[in-house]
């Protein structure tokens, strides 16, 4: 038993590569992970016999639409056995952290909605209060308009910060989601490269 230790540099990122390795692992029944550099690269750790890892590592050269892998640094050293099966490591800013990110921006988009209703409460109370004074100052026609032009101002007021937060949570959650669409795509392309994968396993073994 062998460890691989590559490194993957190239268009490698955000591209559905990572879900190829793991296929690829699976397939010549690899134990390790993949997972993302900071500095664009792809680290992959693999564990299993010489003949198997050498396979694995010819099949790594991956160019389609997509990804365009430019070079590969690899080394052998002793396994360890510190692997069961083969994973791909996920790390801030990818799928599962957006959708948490996205969950805490729609918790505060409820908030504000019933800061909204709250303050439209109060303000029906005022309206209310203003038309019990001019039922009961018909004569001071000057003191009424006063009072309206306050309860309009206040309105207006409200609308600006209602639409302030509103427009702050909306631009916040639009950016959230489409980086969560681009993930979400990822693993869309995932899935359809894993079945693709298992149709032509079982095309091998059935001598198609």
């Amino acid at each position: 038993m062998l460890r691989l230790t590559a490194f993957i540099s190239g268009m490698v990122q955000k591209t559905g590569y990572r879900a190829n390795v793991v296929i690829l692992a699976n397939a010549f029944g690899l134990q390790g992970y993949v997972q993302n550099l900071p500095n664009g690269k792809v680290k992959v750790v693999a564990e299993g016999e010489q003949t198997d890892l050498e396979r694995f590592l010819s099949c790594l050269s991956i160019k389609d639409a997509l990804i365009d892998v430019q070079s590969i640094e690899n080394e052998y050293t002793a396994a360890t056995g510190d692997f069961i099966g083969f994973e791909k490591m996920v790390s801030g800013g990818e799928t599962d952290q957006r959708l948490d990110k996205a969950a805490d921006l729609l918790k505060d988009l409820i908030v504000v909605s019933k800061e909204i209703v709250v303050e439209l409460k109060g303000s029906r109370e005022d309206i209310k209060g203003v038309r019990d004074e001019v039922k009961g100052a018909r004569d001071d026609i000057k003191g009424v308009h006063e009072a309206v032009q306050n309860v309009c101002q206040a309105v207006n007021n409200i609308g600006e910060i209602l639409a302030e937060k509103i427009d702050d949570a909306r631009d916040e959650v639009i950016s959230e989601v489409k980086e969560l669409r681009c993930d979400l795509r990822d693993d869309l392309k995932e899935r359809l490269i894993r079945m693709e994968a298992d149709v032509s396993q079982i095309k091998a073994k059935c001598g198609l």
